[in-house]
């Protein structure tokens, strides 16, 4: 999915707009970013914790990407479609020179912020 915003379009949403006001792919990247962080070791999960639901925490807490103290592991796109006002579905592509792995997420909005509710390592 591509974001495309016009002149008049402001240039830093609120973080509870809309899907159509703020990019599906903005949202999962922001959402998305700290749990790959997370996955690569970068950031614990606590420091994540504002980004993910309890379930999705505790799966942090037993997953980790192989040989993931490298810093070679990045985000090479980021994949998203809004379902509803009030969730989005996505992957990200994240991998090292040799080997690519999708990082899936489902992303809701819970009051004010938007949530990671769902996540597979694929």
């Amino acid at each position: 999915m591509t974001a495309v915003l016009g002149p008049d379009a402001p240039t830093t949403p609120s973080p509870a707009a809309e899907p159509a006001a703020r990019s599906a792919v903005a949202i999962a990247a922001s959402v998305g970013r700290p749990v790959f962080d997370v996955l690569t070791g970068r950031r614990s999960v606590r420091d994540a914790s504002r980004h993910v639901s309890p379930h999705v925490a505790g799966l942090l807490l037993t997953t980790r990407l192989h040989a993931a103290r490298g810093p070679e592991h990045r985000v090479r796109s980021v994949h998203a479609c809004p379902i509803t006002e009030f969730a989005v579905e996505a992957c990200m592509v994240v991998g090292t020179h040799d080997r690519v792995r999708a990082l899936v997420l489902r992303v809701e909005r819970t009051g004010e912020r938007w949530v990671c509710t769902r996540l597979s390592l694929v």
